[in-house]
């Protein structure tokens, strides 16, 4: 459900609901040790929002984690995954120079990426040629999802039922947040704003 949560949420383009995620991914990732690096970046992000950036860098923190290229309602996408695809043809421009390649060519071929990209998606638009989507690659999950919500009312999984445990997982926990020390989560919370006071994030 969480991961359905955070797929909406990029969506959307919601930062509001996109602080939520992170204070909840912080809990998640220390409540399991090996994950504690990932921990921290969730505390820096949280910390930077509320206390480190000014006003207008805070807004722009929250509110530009998400690119929206092509218009419309819960159609963005994550940054990160709008830098890769200018990367990706960035180098399809680079690649397409063969021999001619020097730095300076490279860099004026890596600014005229955007342009080429936009000729280029007119002259398919034109020429009735299926242009590839900005997006990763997904297949459709409503069969998946069809499937889940069948079993899950043959199941009932959130009928209470005493002793009840999977085969496999005998000691599962009814939340990954159920064995989360408090304590030692707090000593760990001001431990990591000393570190930020000190420059050590």
């Amino acid at each position: 459900m969480f991961l359905m949560q955070m797929i909406d949420t990029c969506a959307e383009g919601d930062g509001e609901r996109n602080d939520i995620n992170i204070k909840r991914l912080l809990l998640y990732f220390k409540s399991y040790g090996t994950f504690s690096k990932y921990a921290i970046e969730m505390f820096t992000s949280i910390a930077q929002k509320k206390v480190l950036l000014s006003e207008e860098m805070s807004h722009r923190l929250r509110w530009g984690r998400f690119v929206n290229w092509v218009g419309g309602k819960g159609r963005n996408i994550e940054c990160d995954a709008a830098q890769e695809i200018c990367n990706r043809t960035s180098k399809n421009v680079v690649k397409g120079m063969g021999a001619n390649k020097t730095p300076k060519a490279i860099i004026r071929a890596s600014k005229s990426a955007a342009g080429v990209q936009h000729i280029v998606a007119k002259f398919d638009s034109n020429a009735h040629i299926h242009s590839q989507s900005s997006r990763h690659t997904t297949r459709s999950s409503d069969e998946d999802e069809s499937i889940i919500i069948r079993d899950l009312r043959k199941l009932r999984p959130f009928r209470i039922v005493p002793q009840r445990s999977h085969a496999s997982f005998k000691k599962i926990e009814v939340s990954p947040l159920a064995g989360i020390d408090m304590q030692n989560f707090f000593t760990w919370l001001e431990k990591q704003k000393k570190n930020i006071a000190m420059g050590l994030k």
